[in-house]
């Protein structure tokens, strides 16, 4: 059978194919395993972000609830948190190291997610996990949400770290956090306030009717706990098709008026950040420190009513 030269709309090269049914947009084999490997490529990349992120708050965890324990007369113990600066210690009795790196992680009950998952708050420069100590003392202001609310407790939490907290939970869908909301807001005091940020990992990956039903089973989970919730509305994700980013504004339409019927709030963020591809980092998803930040003022703003 004779052949003929059938240029690749890729590369405009040239390859003999059979005259048989060539399709007019026809990429050559060679442009094709280029395009698997460079999409191999960019999950590679995520996994590896994903993986950065995750040890980066494993470092954090160590350095915050590291602690020396100095055995005093008798039975009288006293603690000493660590600073990062070397332990002096008086009189004989030798300095034992104790660390509990996986305390923390209760705080969000996310440990059997892909991703770590914990809570922290603002102090200085750095965010911390939060003591345990002195919760349930007076109600608290959380965000609960995916990877997206990563790196807002800079200006979320602000002044407020003793009040405010934000529990990030990678990779997390809406099932997810409903499965784990009352593990969240366990000992969080009467009626504290709640913001929501989630449904970002659910588009693409499940039907509309799945999505809204599982937001459906997270605000009667959030309603028998606290009547002040802000629903949080999606972003748009610059490196998603057209297609991805209108299932977004579909769900967000129907969020607004789910909540409300609920007599929730909800925080329409998606003007906010369309076309501000420069509020987003390298992959096209997260948001770089410019958009954690505005994104945390919106959820403060959304605390008063500001941005309902």
């Amino acid at each position: 059978m004779s052949g003929k030269a059938v240029q690749c709309s890729s590369c405009r090269m040239f390859e003999v194919r059979d005259a048989v049914s060539v399709p007019a947009d026809f990429i050559c084999g060679k442009c094709t395993q280029l395009q698997l490997l460079k999409n191999r490529v960019r999950d590679l990349e995520l996994e590896l972000d994903e993986l950065r992120i995750i040890r980066e708050a494993e470092g954090v965890i160590d350095r915050s609830f590291r602690e020396v324990v100095t055995p005093k007369t008798g039975d009288r113990w006293v603690t000493v948190r660590g600073t990062g600066k070397k332990q002096s210690v008086q009189g004989p009795p030798a300095v034992v190291p104790l660390s509990n790196k996986y305390t923390v992680l209760d705080t969000c009950g996310g440990d059997d997610l892909p991703g770590v998952s914990h809570g922290v708050r603002a102090s200085g420069t750095e965010s911390v996990p939060v003591a345990q100590k002195g919760r349930g003392e007076r109600s608290r202001t959380l965000v609960i949400g995916d990877s997206i609310v990563r790196g807002t407790d800079r200006r979320f939490c602000g002044s407020e770290r003793d009040s405010r907290l934000v529990c990030c939970l990678p990779g997390a869908r809406v099932r997810d956090v409903s499965d784990r909301v009352f593990r969240v807001l366990k000992g969080e005091g009467e009626q504290p306030q709640v913001v929501v940020h989630i449904g970002t990992n659910d588009i693409g990956r499940k039907g509309d009717k799945d999505v809204r039903q599982a937001f459906r089973e997270l605000g009667w989970k959030l309603r028998a706990r606290t009547n002040r919730v802000v629903i949080s509305g999606l972003l748009p994700v610059p490196r998603d098709s057209e297609m991805r980013n209108r299932e977004r504004e579909q769900l967000n339409t129907w969020l607004q008026g789910w909540c409300r019927r609920e007599g929730f709030r909800f925080l329409d963020n998606w003007g906010s950040f369309w076309g501000r591809w420069d509020l987003y980092r390298q992959d096209g998803l997260h948001l770089n420190l410019r958009g954690t930040n505005i994104l945390g003022g919106r959820f403060v703003s959304a605390l008063w009513g500001g941005l309902n």
